[in-house]
């Protein structure tokens, strides 16, 4: 049906603008930052970094050792070894919390060479309480910085000296690349490949382009890091779903900004498409829009001190996944207003932008891109599990495990 040019369809197509102008402004933001050369890091060493690796951890026994041999394999110290003595290096450890775990994950991790600690509360469910444990820890034992690593993840080599040296620098907190596995025990599906094209568009691309502008390139609670300076200034006291999120909200908002570590990543696998990955994607989904409605205060009060940082925060925050934006711009297709036709096509270019450059990111980009074709199915998919992404939009939702293929060091 083809809209008349009526209030009704002004309406509409205003409506449509405003709901896809903060994932069109991030877009824009990340395709012109990438398009920017990288300017090489000379800055010298200006603060003595002690870090130690915090793995927040629920229900992880079948993954939690390779999770750890590749923190030991980038440079952490196993638990065996004595503690730091005067006049030797700082010997960075690997905290595994078992937060209200019901396995043996605090044993796997214990005899991976990790130094266990149990966490059983009824009444702190959530991955952030755990990472506070985690950090109080962490600061008894002589660190002052935490990198964050999930229990199910593999970190690249380099991970630990790229972290260090960022924190080094005086940056108030880094984020490496954070990507998904594709299944390696059989041929990927192109709906797989989208999923993973998207997450590294997200994670990689976007966070990338907005460091490059000298904007904060964004926390994703897997390889992030923080000194604890940073944590007395902007203390982590969040417990939505969307920790991670929320907490860059309050980073940006105080003025901090997160370093971009584009050398470093860590990996993680991809969830089945089935029961766990709708709700991972709903809970994930569901606490963006929660983080948003409570952020927008926060940051609309920075950008008037002049914190021009929090408005490329507020656009991130406010952003359409790129399904439900894509569906967004082919209704206002439908929608008979001239002007609305002219922003769809503009948004139509920059998604397209987007898309290839996140595919050229990739090992592999003609697979990634004729996964593209799966995406009509995958946007029917994202418009079916609506009501349950609302019913994740609650200010808590407990931390659950999501069921993935299982890898053994």
């Amino acid at each position: 049906m083809i809209w008349q040019s009526t209030y009704l369809a002004e309406g509409l197509a205003a409506a449509i603008a405003m709901l896809t102008l903060p994932l069109l402004t991030d877009l824009a933001v990340c395709i012109a930052g990438n398009l920017r050369r990288r300017r090489k890091t000379t800055a010298a060493k200006v603060q003595e970094i002690r870090l130690a690796v915090v793995v927040p951890a629920h229900d992880e026994e079948p993954m939690i050792a390779r999770t750890v041999h590749s923190l030991l394999e980038a440079g952490c110290t196993p638990s065996s070894v004595r503690a730091k003595q005067d006049g030797q290096a700082w010997q960075v450890p690997v905290i595994v919390v078992a937060h209200n775990c019901s396995d043996w994950t605090a044993i796997r991790a214990a005899a991976a060479g990790a130094r266990a600690v149990v966490l059983n509360h009824p009444h702190l469910r959530g991955k952030a309480a755990a990472l506070r444990f985690g950090f109080d820890r962490a600061r008894d034992e002589g660190a002052n910085a935490f990198l964050v690593v999930d229990a199910d993840s593999v970190a690249s080599s380099n991970l630990i000296a790229a972290t260090n040296a960022a924190l080094e620098r005086g940056a108030d907190a880094a984020q490496c690349r954070y990507e998904l596995e594709l299944p390696s025990s059989r041929p990927a599906t192109a709906r797989e490949r989208l999923r993973v094209l998207a997450f590294r568009a997200i994670n990689v691309l976007r966070a990338r382009g907005r460091a490059r502008l000298g904007f904060s390139a964004g926390v994703f609670g897997n390889g992030f890091a923080v000194t604890d300076d940073t944590v007395e200034r902007v203390p982590f006291t969040v417990d939505s779903i969307c920790e991670d999120l929320e907490y860059h909200v309050r980073l940006v908002a105080a003025g901090a900004r997160v370093e971009w570590v584009d050398e470093a990543f860590v990996h993680a696998p991809l969830a089945p498409v089935r029961a766990a990955q709708v709700t991972q994607e709903a809970r994930w989904e569901g606490g963006r829009f929660f983080v948003a409605t409570r952020a927008t205060g926060k940051l609309l009060a920075a950008i008037f001190r002049g914190n021009w940082r929090a408005f490329e925060m507020l656009a991130e925050a406010w952003s359409l996944p790129i399904s439900r934006g894509v569906f967004a711009l082919i209704l206002a297709a439908c929608v008979s207003v001239h002007w609305l036709h002219v922003y769809a096509m503009a948004g139509a270019v920059l998604i397209l932008a987007y898309v290839l450059e996140a595919a050229f990111l990739g090992d592999d980009p003609r697979r990634d891109l004729a996964a593209l074709a799966s995406a009509p199915v995958h946007i029917l998919w994202k418009l079916a599990i609506t009501p349950l992404v609302l019913r994740q939009s609650r200010a808590s939702a407990e931390w659950a495990r999501t069921q993935r293929e299982v890898h053994t060091p």
